[in-house]
């Protein structure tokens, strides 16, 4: 198990070297988070309760010369031989080898040598800001980084849970580049029963560039969608058994690589009734939750995929099997991909961190099907920047995809919101015209939609020109007899597209940069009756 040492920087026998880089250049990690010193005879002093406190009950005040976390205020007693501490230390999980990233903090200015080596950017930034560095490396999920403080210490300097569910829960100003998360740390002992600590409830932070408060009930924890086993008693009430033996806590920000600010203005208690935040599950630009009712997935049945039952796989070979070869096996599940391949820098920020061998599962969990934020950037490719993400109808015995016959859906119909239009795309053995497309219209708020085999085409470069001379009106004719013809193969190929069909892909792409919500849900397929009509009118029935 990968344990957090909590190991000091300044006080303890490191040197200072290991403490401090070049232009405040400045990273910690999990086994060695540069906390400031343990062991005081005394870590906590008066509360200091300044203009920018919530009701008298400040945690940390740095306007008010608050160096640490008040964390025995209105706690409560300590046991025996524990005092409190409430210093702060940094975390960068990705510089951790067991991980596999090469996270690192940024600070502003040089840390201290003293007990509080945070104290100098606290002076700097009247909080504790810096620049989340965060590089994957060969980690299998987002990098993170964050900063934090621990509750409590015994004789041996040793973290030990103290009880402070008297709180009745925190309060947190911030500013943020991007969504975060504050964690409830269990510390290593039930590390163990929570993933190593990656399963700890936390609620999530809104993308904030501009400072908010945020206060939240120890209800208002939860452990991440993808946990599914608990110890006895945990799964309903992690916030509140946790407040009753916290370590400490944690604001982490975990992402795509790339820099992001943050400054950490203030931490409280709800000691006095302070109101719940509103939607405080929204995660910030890749959230699932709007109180205007857009950007939202409502969990319905579709006859191919049920994400609420099925989060794994689209069930590709309904109605389709009887026409497929014998050694097909049905695939169906979801894969996604950018335009790295052809120069692009495009990316999609999840909303939870995605499963192993970037499994969607952890998103589909969340969002009651598969949501996130295109987060589109053309780079040097040639094409306008997209990403795409879809699914897989067949493989072979081998594993490897396998054209089979779907034409039996006669169509396929999605639950889905999206800031922009999303392309449709039969994935074709015979890619030399293109990829048959179709188009789902944008929409903020969820819609279904259906699109027949009629509505595919093909890209408008397909049709090969005429390139003989016009010289009278036998070459005319020959020109519409060329039209003619071309028009004629390509709606052959269109119509044989969903019998040799590899995967159902669907595309994100515009021209403008820029960063753009969707969802997709429950997908469905058509049913005809005898005489060609649909039987079934799944937009309004369903």
């Amino acid at each position: 198990m990968n344990k957090k040492l909590y190991t000091a920087c300044g006080a303890m026998v490191l040197s200072l070297a290991a403490c401090t880089g070049d232009n405040g250049n400045i990273s910690g990690t999990s086994t060695e988070p540069n906390t400031v010193a343990f062991g005081s005879s005394s870590s906590v002093g008066e509360s200091s309760s300044g203009s920018f406190g919530l009701n008298g009950y400040d945690l940390w005040n740095p306007q008010a010369g608050d160096y640490h976390v008040n964390t025995a205020i209105y706690a409560s007693r300590l046991p025996a031989n524990v005092e409190a501490d409430g210093h702060w230390f940094w975390e960068a999980r990705g510089a951790d080898e067991n991980e596999g990233g090469q996270s690192s903090i940024i600070w502003p200015v040089e840390l201290g040598s003293d007990a509080d080596s945070l104290s100098t950017v606290i002076e700097s930034c009247q909080g504790i800001c810096g620049v989340a560095n965060l590089k994957k490396g060969t980690m299998t999920m987002q990098p993170f980084a964050g900063v934090g403080f621990v509750m409590a210490r015994d004789a041996a300097d040793n973290p030990t849970p103290i009880d402070v569910s008297d709180w009745n829960g925190v309060c947190i100003s911030y500013t943020s580049d991007v969504a975060a998360s504050l964690v409830l740390d269990l510390g290593d002992s039930l590390g163990a029963l929570f993933d190593d600590g990656f399963g700890f409830p936390a609620v999530a932070l809104p993308k904030a560039l501009s400072q908010v408060t945020k206060c939240f009930n120890w209800s208002q924890f939860k452990f991440p969608s993808w946990k599914k086993e608990f110890p006895d008693g945990w799964s309903r009430e992690a916030g509140e058994k946790s407040a009753k033996q916290l370590i400490g806590l944690m604001f982490r920000i975990q992402n795509e690589p790339g820099q992001y600010k943050f400054n950490i203005k203030y931490f409280g208690t709800k000691a006095d009734g302070v109101p719940e935040v509103e939607n405080p599950e929204s995660i910030g630009d890749a959230g699932v939750v709007d109180s205007s009712g857009e950007f939202v997935l409502y969990g319905y049945d579709g006859v191919l995929w049920t994400p609420t039952k099925n989060p794994d796989r689209v069930k590709t070979s309904y109605y389709a099997e009887n026409v497929w070869p014998e050694n097909a096996v049905e695939d169906g599940r979801w894969y996604w991909a950018t335009d790295e391949d052809v120069g692009g820098m495009s990316s999609v920020k999840w909303p939870v961190v995605v499963g192993a061998e970037n499994s969607l599962t952890p998103v589909v969990e969340s969002c009651k099907g598969v949501c996130g934020v295109a987060s589109l950037k053309k780079g040097a490719s040639q094409t306008d920047p997209y990403v795409s993400l879809g699914f897989g109808i067949a493989k072979d015995a081998s594993g490897e995809p396998l054209p089979v016959d779907i034409s039996n859906w006669n169509a396929v119909c999605f639950e889905y919101y999206s800031e922009i239009p999303i392309r449709v795309e039969l994935v074709v053995s015979d890619t030399s015209d293109g990829l048959p497309w179709a188009k789902l219209p944008s929409s903020r708020k969820t819609v279904k939609r259906c699109v027949d085999w009629g509505h595919f085409k093909l890209p408008k470069d397909s049709i090969a020109p005429y390139e003989g001379e016009i010289n009278d009106m036998s070459d005319v004719t020959k020109m519409m007899m060329h039209g003619s013809y071309e028009a004629s193969r390509i709606e052959e190929k269109v119509e044989n597209a969903a019998k040799q069909t590899i995967s159902v892909r669907l595309k994100i792409q515009d021209e403008v940069d820029g960063d753009y919500r969707f969802g997709i849900g429950a997908i469905h397929m058509m049913f005809i009756d005898e005489n060609g009509a649909f039987i079934r009118d799944w937009q309004t029935e369903w």
